[in-house]
């Protein structure tokens, strides 16, 4: 199975994904990525809804067709070289990780590691964030791209140890309780078998606040192979990718945000990050309304959670949709156990101002130690971080780069889609 990406623009307009395996990790890192089609789990196709993006992900375990589409093997990145293990058609699904102490398997999911100095509580959003230098901003060489959101409470593609470079460690998953797995990585995923002891996201997965310009996260990007661990840094550029006037997307310009990476989509787009948001839907693969013992129709639209649910509601006003959203977080989280996705839910109209699908400017970036605390992903000892190599940030693409383009995926250049500022598409779909 797969993950399903909704989008407020058709999805005829999106390619589908199909980049040759050993040349996927280089394309994300040079902004490179081309964008995929949006199917279902049966491989059939689904159609557009107006609204924003959530997303429901792959879940099978991979370790059943280890040594049939694992690969191990040097991946190389434009500009680095490294050793990577990667499944060539089988990945997991939800996002997932040990909250607190990656070595601690008795550990339960909580939003900070109590014992960190460092940690504050964000007075506006209720957040605990640690406190840290705010990032420059980014070069020219950046790359363009947008950013969307999701939650389907499923076991993440980065859960299973076949996905995950060895000189990392694999990303824990929670049981329905948010008591971690530890090192048990071989779960299934609550999206294939939903029971009390399955392995769901665990709750620290959410984004929170570290200052009123900076936040932390984790998401799903457009890529195979050695992603488990990388971050990005996101800059938000004022504009939504499908309304450039979105309030949202307005009120975000000047915050920046980082994310690490945990999931892959084989139809999330080129350049495109989907958050892990409380509340931002749950796609086709739900082990949420079980998990937390509502009914499917509270969690909002299917495709895109409280935010659509609430323009359906209350139109495009920002305030009122602010309001909306806050009180489907206030139902749907009530319950104090759920009190880590109910901040999750409350950055996300506090500091993230609801906003629909904003455009962006990224870089991959070494991971912040409060980010690898909670995930316990560490990709430092690799020294393996790879530059934007030009795609909608003023730079260049070069003939090199376009020449190591696999246009498998634009079934010859009926997939292309809309620019999505990489060098990729400029060598397949442009003039």
């Amino acid at each position: 199975m797969k993950r399903t990406i909704l989008e407020t623009a058709p999805l005829s307009a999106r390619p589908t994904l199909a980049l040759a395996m050993t040349a996927l990790v280089a394309l994300f890192a040079g902004c490179v990525t081309p964008e995929g089609g949006s199917t279902s789990a049966s491989g059939e196709a689904s159609g557009p809804t107006a609204g924003s993006v959530s997303a429901s992900t792959d879940n099978s375990d991979p370790s059943s067709t280890v040594g049939t589409t694992g690969t191990d093997g040097t991946m190389t990145s434009i500009g680095t070289d490294t050793t990577a293990t990667a499944t060539a058609t089988t990945t997991a699904s939800g996002s997932a990780t040990d909250p607190t102490d990656p070595t601690d398997p008795t550990a339960s999911g909580s939003a900070t590691d109590p014992t960190d100095p460092t940690g504050s509580t964000d007075s506006e959003t209720g957040n605990t964030g640690e406190t840290g230098d705010e990032p420059p901003p980014l070069g020219e060489d950046a790359c363009t791209g947008y950013a969307t959101r999701y939650w389907d409470c499923c076991k993440a593609h980065c859960g299973w140890p076949a996905n995950v470079n060895p000189g990392t460690d694999t990303l824990a998953s929670c049981d329905k309780d948010d008591m971690s797995h530890g090192d048990d990585f071989l779960v299934a995923s609550s999206c294939d078998q939903p029971t009390p002891s399955s392995a769901y996201t665990c709750y620290s997965m959410t984004p929170w606040a570290v200052s009123p310009t900076l936040a932390y996260g984790f998401a799903a990007i457009p890529a195979e192979g050695d992603i488990c661990g990388r971050c990005y840094q996101l800059d938000f550029d004022g504009t939504g990718h499908y309304n450039d006037s979105d309030p949202g997307s307005v009120a975000l310009l000047g915050k920046t945000m980082i994310v690490q990476a945990t999931n892959i989509g084989y139809d999330v787009g080129g350049g495109q990050f989907d958050i892990l948001t409380p509340g931002g839907g749950v796609g086709a693969f739900d082990a949420c309304s079980y998990q937390w013992g509502v009914e499917t129709p509270e969690l909002g639209a299917t495709y895109g959670g409280f935010m659509t649910y609430c323009q359906e509601q209350v139109g495009s006003d920002h305030g009122k949709l602010k309001e909306c959203v806050l009180s489907r977080c206030a139902a749907v989280f009530d319950d104090p156990g759920l009190a880590e996705l109910a901040a999750g839910c409350e950055w996300y109209v506090d500091w993230y101002e609801v906003a629909d699908n904003p455009d962006l400017r990224y870089q991959e970036v070494a991971c912040p130690e409060a980010i690898v605390a909670r995930s316990g992903l560490d990709r430092g000892p690799l020294d393996d971080v790879a530059k934007c190599m030009g795609g909608g940030g003023g730079g260049e693409c070069s003939q090199e780069e376009q020449d190591a383009c696999d246009c498998a995926w634009t079934e010859g250049g009926t997939k292309c889609g809309m620019d999505d500022g990489s060098c990729c598409w400029t060598a397949c779909c442009g003039d």
